[in-house]
C-alpha cells in the first residue's frame, strides 16, 4: 500500500472534525480531550505514525517509550492545527464565516499538516526508529567506535556529505547531538566499526561539522535545524522535542492532557 493511501482515513477524519469547528465556532485545547471529532484526529495521526514501529527489535522499555512520544507528537500536532484553523474562523467584523469560505481559507492548513508535514514526519519517524533500534544493538565496548555514514549519492545534502566517515567512541558527546538523522528527509545513517582498523576523528572539528550541518538562520534570526540536535535513542523519543509544535499556545495543556493518561 502507498504510504499516502495511508492517509485517507485520516483526510477524512480531518473534514468531519474542520465541520465541527465550524459549528462549534470557537477552539480551546480542551475540546481536544473532549470532542470527539477532535480526538479521532490524534488517533488517526497516531495510526499513521505508529506504522514505523511494525517488525521492530526494539526492547519493550524503548519501544514503549518511543509510542508514547508518538502518541503525544500526534496530539500536538492536532492541537497545532486545529488552533490555526480557530483563528480564520471569524470575519473582521467578528461574526463566523459561512463554511465555503472558511472550508476554503483553511484548505492549505489541511493539505500541509496532513499531507506534505505528516510524510516528511513519517519518514522521519521511520528514520528515528531504525537508529534508536541500532543504538540498542550496539556492543558498547571499547573494540569498537561509531562510524557516520551518508546515502553516497547525489541527493546528499553537502552539510551531511561532511560528516561522512566521522568516527568516535559511542560515548562521545558529539552523538548525544548529531546522531541521524539530521532533518527532514536525511537518509544518513551510523554503523560500528572496529577501532582499531579506523582512524578515530577529532571530536571538537567533529562537533563544528555537526553544528554546521544542523544550522539554518531564518528571518527573525532563529535556527530551523537546531530542532534536529538530540538522540532519539538516548532520549528515547522519536520526533525532536524542541519541535515547534510544542510552542503552540495551549501545547502545555496538551502535554498534560497525555502524561496524565
Amino acid at each position: 500500500m502507498a504510504l499516502k493511501d495511508t492517509f485517507k482515513p485520516l483526510l477524512k477524519a480531518i473534514e468531519i472534525a474542520f465541520k465541527k469547528l465550524h459549528l462549534n465556532g470557537s477552539y480551546k485545547p480542551e475540546d481536544l480531550d473532549t470532542v470527539p471529532e477532535f480526538k479521532n484526529i490524534v488517533f488517526e495521526t497516531n495510526g499513521v505514525l505508529s506504522r514505523v514501529f511494525k517488525d521492530n527489535n526494539l526492547s519493550k522499555g524503548m519501544l514503549e517509550r518511543l509510542k508514547n512520544d508518538v502518541f503525544l507528537f500526534s496530539a500536538l500536532k492536532s492541537h497545532a492545527q486545529l488552533f490555526e484553523a480557530s483563528r480564520l474562523l471569524l470575519t473582521e467584523d467578528k461574526k463566523i464565516k459561512s463554511f465555503e469560505t472558511f472550508s476554503n481559507d483553511v484548505k492549505s492548513i489541511k493539505s500541509n499538516y496532513n499531507e506534505n508535514y505528516l510524510e516528511a514526519e513519517y519518514e522521519f519517524a521511520v528514520g528515528s526508529t531504525q537508529m534508536a533500534e541500532r543504538w540498542d544493538g550496539f556492543t558498547n565496548s571499547k573494540r569498537y567506535n561509531l562510524q557516520y555514514r551518508t546515502a553516497g549519492d547525489s541527493h546528499v545534502r553537502e552539510t551531511h556529505a561532511v560528516l561522512n566517515g566521522i568516527t568516535l567512541p559511542q560515548s562521545d558527546p558529539f552523538w548525544n547531538s548529531y546522531y541521524a538523522p539530521n532533518g527532514w528527509r536525511c537518509r544518513c545513517t551510523v554503523v560500528e566499526v572496529l577501532a582499531s582498523t579506523n582512524e578515530a576523528s577529532d571530536s571538537e572539528k567533529s562537533v563544528a561539522l555537526g553544528e554546521k550541518a544542523t544550522s539554518q538562520i531564518d528571518k527573525d534570526g532563529n535556527n530551523k535545524l537546531e530542532i534536529f540536535r538530540f538522540n532519539p535513542a538516548k532520549e528515547k523519543v522519536i520526533f525532536p522535542p524542541k519541535h515547534p509544535y510544542h510552542k503552540v499556545q495551549g501545547a502545555a495543556t496538551i502535554k498534560k492532557q497525555v502524561n496524565g493518561k
